[in-house]
Formats: C-alpha cells, sequence, structure tokens
C-alpha cells in the first residue's frame, strides 16, 4: 500500500541541495518589505477543541517567506491527519467547487515557488478550512497575519528623549481618552 500523504517519488523535495543557489534562495524569498512584520501564529487544540493554546510563531522579513512556512506546516499537518483518517490527501479536496485546492497534493517546495502570493494564500486558506471541514479532533493550524511596523530610528528617538513632558500628540491622545471616559461614565 503507498503512503497515504507522502509526495510521490518524483517529488522535486526530494534531494533539495544543502547550499541552493542564490536565484533560488531569491525566489524563495520574494520582495522583502521591512515596514510590514510578517508573522505567523500558530494555533494548537485538543480533544474536539475542549482545550486550546494560541501563540505567534515566527517572524519573516517578507509574506512570501512566511507563506511558504506556513504552507509547509500546516501541509505536515493536513498529512498527519489523513493519516490517522486512512485516506489519501486528494481526497480531502474536490475536483470542483468550493474547496478546491490547486495544486492538489501535499507542501511541494518546488510546485509552491510556480505560484505567485495570493494564489499560495488561497493554498494556506483552503488547507486550513480543511481541518473545519473534517472535524478534525486535535492539532496545530499556522496562520500568516501581516503587521505594520513603524521602526524608530535613532535620530527619532533622541528627538523624543531631548524633550520634556508630552508631545501634542500624545496629550491629543490623553483627551480623547478622558473624553471618551467621560462620555461612557455618563458626564457632561
Amino acid at each position: 500500500k503507498r503512503a497515504l500523504c507522502m509526495p510521490s517519488t518524483s517529488s522535486t523535495n526530494q534531494g533539495l541541495d544543502a547550499h541552493p543557489a542564490p536565484a533560488l534562495l531569491e525566489q524563495i524569498r520574494g520582495a522583502v518589505d521591512d515596514d510590514v512584520a510578517h508573522e505567523t501564529s500558530k494555533y494548537t487544540w485538543w480533544s474536539k477543541h475542549e482545550g486550546s493554546t494560541s501563540e505567534r510563531d515566527r517572524t519573516f522579513r517578507s509574506r512570501r517567506l512566511a507563506l511558504l512556512y506556513v504552507a509547509k506546516r500546516n501541509s505536515e499537518q493536513l498529512c498527519d491527519y489523513a493519516e490517522s483518517a486512512g485516506t489519501d490527501w486528494e481526497a480531502l479536496f474536490p475536483t470542483s467547487g468550493t474547496h478546491v485546492l490547486r495544486p492538489n497534493r501535499p507542501f511541494d517546495l518546488h510546485a509552491m515557488l510556480e505560484l505567485g502570493d495570493d494564489a499560495m494564500q488561497e493554498w494556506c486558506d483552503a488547507v486550513c478550512n480543511a481541518f473545519s471541514r473534517y472535524k478534525v479532533v486535535k492539532g496545530s493550524l499556522y496562520r500568516y497575519q501581516p503587521r505594520p511596523r513603524k521602526v524608530v530610528e535613532a535620530a527619532e528617538l533622541y528627538a523624543i528623549l531631548q524633550r520634556e513632558g508630552a508631545d501634542a500628540e500624545e496629550l491629543d491622545h490623553t483627551r480623547r481618552q478622558a473624553l471618551l471616559l467621560s462620555d461612557i461614565a455618563g458626564f457632561d
């Protein structure tokens, strides 16, 4: 009997070079965006969601790096489910309709690199949705969560350290908070 969730023997994941070519690393990396923290989170559950935890997992320099990581980890998790359920990966996704997955196979680096970032995001989301559709009793889901990142440079920090008291923006924020609290409490 063939392995239920193993990539085929012709898979391009087999025999990956320990020292990949710079062009391959560039293709894996994608466009670096230092204005965004490309974070991933890990949600783990057990006993049909009677217990669960959620945590930050990793931060990457590009969306593509984060998506490749999420695709790989979720593929591993869904493979574990498929094997425990005694089914093939391909049987988890229909060939047409709402829950189609393309490519419909476990994570394969070279196949994933052929996808654009949006298509890869759709692949990751579809794999995550399969956990809900099949009511998986226990496992972990990885999600991509971009967050805006404002890096404070040395000159900006120096200006903050030199001033005395709050700046106009901080004072305005404090006034808005006081108004909101007085409005909630019913004060005029």
